[in-house]
Order: structure tokens, then sequence, then C-alpha cells
């Protein structure tokens, strides 16, 4: 593992992340976190400190020995919420917002967006919205979606 320095992951009795490293000292309930989950989602993974300091940032996941990047993955799976939108049912705009009544992977949710900035095309054509709760949901690309999604996102377009 060039350019990473040694650690373990393990999981302790309470079920948190604890981090352990040669000649420092153990951090439990350590949280791992994606830097860019969205364009490089197996890239600059941080683990950090219950506090939010990072400890490590682990530049390459496929570099990392795959026990540990067997737990790294489960972790992120587990413990990130990022509801992708498989269909959009409607979107009205109302005085400067826009409310959104879609649905995702979990369920129908409808949500409100205070920005147009909220709506971000991602590089590979999928788009991030944040709601005005701050949740962040997942959209593919507009060919990907169905003819009525289409066109109920048309106008913002």
């Amino acid at each position: 593992m060039a350019g990473i320095e040694p650690f373990e992951l393990s999981v302790d009795a309470m079920g948190k992340l604890k981090l352990c490293r040669e000649g420092m000292d153990d951090a439990a309930d350590v949280r791992v976190r994606r830097a860019f989950p969205w364009s490089s989602a197996d890239r600059n993974i941080s683990i950090r400190s219950a506090e939010g300091k990072e400890l490590l940032l682990i530049d390459d996941l496929s570099r990392v020995e795959p026990a540990q990047r067997d737990l790294i993955e489960r972790w992120l799976t587990g413990h990130s919420f990022i509801p992708r939108i498989e269909r959009v049912e409607r979107v009205d705009v109302r005085f400067g917002y826009q409310q959104w009544n879609v649905q995702t992977d979990r369920g129908a949710v409808e949500f409100r967006v205070q920005e147009r900035e909220d709506v971000r095309f991602l590089p590979d054509g999928r788009f991030s919205i944040k709601d005005a709760d701050g949740n962040i949901y997942e959209m593919s690309r507009l060919e990907e979606l169905d003819e009525r999604s289409r066109r109920a996102i048309e106008p913002l377009l």
C-alpha cells in the first residue's frame, strides 16, 4: 500500500468503527466519508473523528487491502443516505421556489428546492438536488428518465 499509511479499521462491541494506526492512539467511533461521492466515489475517502477532524485520507480505495476495503464499502453503503429519484411526478414552481413530487428508491417524497443552483448537473450527466432541509437526492441522466419525468423537469432546464 505505497502512499497510504498503514491502518486497521474494526467494528467494536458497540457496532462503531475504530481506527488503529501504529505509533498513534486508537480512535474510537470514527466516521468514513466520501469527499466526492458523485464524481469519484472510490477516491479521497476520509476517515474522521466523531468531532469531524480528518484522521486519515485514502486517495484510492482500490489500493487498500481487500478485507479493509470491503469493510469500508459496507460501512459507506450502510451509512450513506442519498435517495435516488426514479420518477418525477411533478415540479411546481411557486413564488421563487420549486416543489418536487417524486418517487425514489426509498418511496414517494415531496420536497422543496429553494434555489435554482440547488439542482446541479454532474459531469456524467446525472443531477444532484439539494432540498430546503439540506437533504441530497440523486437523479439519473435525462435520457434515462421516463417521458413524464422529462416533461416535468423540462421547464427547469
